[in-house]
């Protein structure tokens, strides 16, 4: 009967980790999208100012236009930044993989999407800022309770107060664990997110509503 008892609690543990999942993953996969472009444009706004090929400024500016606007054809925004991609520096290499993600990932294609973020985070000639966030989106598009151990191990080096993603790969963390049925796990870290001060004002509610759904 102890077993028994045991195999439920064990099941209901389960389903409201993945009820929280459901409940909070897709939001932080919301801002994850927004990440890309913000950074994206802006990393690429200053290198197209600080680049001598004004000529790939040029081009990357306007295949970034393309990928953001909703009424592109989709194929021709990938043409595009495949363009960029081929012919580009390694920034532009880098960019042009994440706003091909971003495309994806509006029309529902997160395995494409991870592939163009694969692509980033393998490349060791692209800067390692890029590649970590490259890491970050892809825990962000394709966590489950499968492969939530292994996403988890990727993105430890990067929760560091060092890495400009820290805080972000922090709460990926505590979101994986509970994505693969961790939630005594998680809390700690969603503690430490909510008290810290210096942490994304966002994120610090969003880290203190979990814990308050987690019962902490």
């Amino acid at each position: 009967m102890v077993d028994i008892f045991q195999e439920v609690e064990e099941d209901l543990k389960r389903e409201r980790s993945e009820e929280l999942w459901r409940k909070y993953g897709k939001y932080v996969i919301g801002v994850a999208a927004a990440i890309v472009l913000g950074v994206a444009g802006r990393e690429g706004w200053k290198t197209y100012e600080q680049t001598t090929s004004i000529e790939n400024g040029t081009r990357l500016a306007n295949a970034v236009e393309l990928a953001q606007d909703s009424a592109t054809d989709e194929d021709a925004a990938l043409a595009a930044l495949d363009a960029i991609i081929a012919d580009g520096n390694a920034d532009f290499i880098a960019l042009g993989h994440f706003q091909k993600a971003a495309v994806y990932l509006r029309a529902d294609a997160k395995p494409s999407a991870i592939n163009e973020l694969e692509a980033i985070a393998g490349n060791s000639d692209i800067d390692q800022v890029y590649r970590d966030l490259a890491v970050v989106q892809i825990a962000m598009n394709s966590a489950s309770e499968a492969n939530a151990q292994e996403l988890i191990t990727r993105l430890e080096p990067i929760a560091v107060p060092e890495n400009a993603w820290y805080y972000s790969a922090r709460e990926m963390i505590a979101l994986l664990h509970i994505a693969g049925g961790e939630v005594e796990a998680a809390k700690p870290l969603l503690t430490e997110i909510a008290d810290d001060n210096s942490a994304p004002a966002g994120m610090r509610a969003r880290a203190s509503e979990i814990l308050k759904a987690v019962g902490a």
